[in-house]
């Protein structure tokens, strides 16, 4: 009995090579969540839509070509409507197309291509920080599902031995050789154990639906076999503080919505600057009055100049406020600098210390099954009493319990370390 405990757990952990031939990857799940993912998708258009904002931003650099026309009727002299030359009409109409051609605008134009710039560029990062939150959701359904596996597996490991111990004790209390005490208790046992299992089928159940549903498949469709729980994973490399902030795109964005704020001052300041514009206009025009001449061809070029004078302080206040919202940026990237040395700092440790939770769940699975071997033979022999064996196999099942969480929180551990270094 002890080499079928042994064999079925290691079974059960992921050390039995031929069972992790067949399975869908951390990876290949990953890919799946990430080309169904609606929030991915939605983010992706808001990067398509700041990229076509940062290109019209770029055409107030160009000459603007209108075409205009005008006409107008004196309602109060209707029988004015024609005439000899020099005499009154009651209509006049224009046709003129204009071509304008800022050519100084204080700097407001630089200004707002590179708020549309920055705008485009947070839009990245976000659609980056969405993906890394995705990877992280997708491991996380993952492993959740893996452990649920492994504890629908235990749970039916251990309904089996708890069955094998009352086939043994029914035989014996038949034969009249024990008293209906053992085997009630054993009968309980049984029971618990097979509530233990509809549990973790439901978990299981659960946890497979939530998997389908997040790679947009029907919750209850036929799942590819998963990792098994206790499968050793790649080892990850330990990065430092300055190079895990290179790679996160919040941080990134710090430095992109520093910029922002600088291209924001500078454009409000631009109102305070001197404007120059020049246009050209031609086309054909009545006279206003309309006295009945023949159309001219008029073209004309214009030049608009403006420069701001008095504005009672508001140009110095302006800069004052608009140089508090930078400094609120500058303060925020490192209000992120902490956080992201925080979450660091937390998964490292998260790391060291989930691989020594494994290490003792290994070990005392290894004491429970040789306790539940030794109670169990102990038992069969006469030695032992009916209370000893259902605590072994109590230590037992917990013992399988703290294994599969501690399995679990290292996966996670190495989800959410890969989430810290945008991995």
């Amino acid at each position: 009995m002890k080499k079928e405990i042994i064999t079925i757990a290691l079974l059960l952990l992921g050390l039995n090579a031929e069972a992790q031939q067949a399975h869908m990857s951390r990876e290949a799940y990953r890919e799946r969540v990430e080309a169904y993912s609606q929030v991915l998708k939605q983010q992706r258009l808001q990067t398509t839509a700041s990229t076509e904002a940062s290109k019209i931003a770029f055409t107030g650099y160009l000459p603007q070509i209108n075409l205009e026309g005008e006409g107008t009727l004196n309602l109060k002299e209707l029988d004015a409507w024609t005439g000899p030359e020099g005499q009154y009409r009651n209509n006049t109409y224009q046709g003129m197309v204009v071509i304008a051609q800022p050519l100084y605008t204080g700097g407001a134009l630089k200004a707002q291509n590179n708020i549309a710039k920055a705008n485009e560029k947070l839009d990245q990062l976000s659609e980056e920080l969405t993906l890394d939150q995705i990877h992280y959701q997708s491991d996380a359904v993952y492993w959740n599902a893996s452990a649920a596996r492994a504890g629908l597996n235990a749970a039916a490991t251990y309904q089996e031995i708890v069955q094998q111990q009352y086939k043994i004790i029914q035989d014996r209390f038949q034969d009249g050789m024990i008293s209906r005490t053992d085997l009630l208790m054993i009968s309980t046992r049984q029971k618990e154990a097979e509530l233990q299992y509809i549990k973790a089928r439901q978990n299981n159940t659960l946890a497979l639906q939530k998997l389908n549903i997040l790679m947009g498949k029907n919750p209850n469709a036929q799942v590819d076999s998963l990792c098994l729980i206790g499968v050793v994973c790649e080892p990850v490399t330990a990065m430092t503080l300055t190079e895990v902030l290179q790679r996160r795109a919040d941080y990134a964005s710090t430095k992109v919505n520093i910029e922002k704020s600088e291209a924001q001052r500078k454009a409000a300041m631009s109102q305070y600057n001197p404007q120059l514009n020049m246009y050209v206009s031609s086309g054909w025009a009545t006279g206003v009055p309309n006295m009945g001449y023949d159309l001219q061809f008029s073209p004309i070029l214009g030049m608009n100049v403006s420069i701001p004078l008095v504005r009672w302080g508001a140009r110095f206040k302006t800069n004052r406020q608009q140089k508090a919202y930078v400094g609120i940026q500058k303060l925020q990237q490192s209000y992120v600098t902490d956080y992201i040395n925080e979450e660091l700092s937390a998964a490292l440790t998260k790391l060291t210390e989930t691989g020594f939770q494994v290490k003792t769940a290994e070990e005392n699975l290894t004491l429970a099954e040789e306790n539940l071997n030794l109670a169990s033979f102990s038992y069969n022999e006469g030695k032992a009493s009916m209370v000893d064996v259902l605590s072994a196999q109590l230590s037992w099942t917990q013992a399988q319990s703290n294994l599969i969480n501690a399995h679990l929180a290292a996966k996670m551990a190495v989800a959410e370390y890969r989430k810290v270094v945008s991995e």
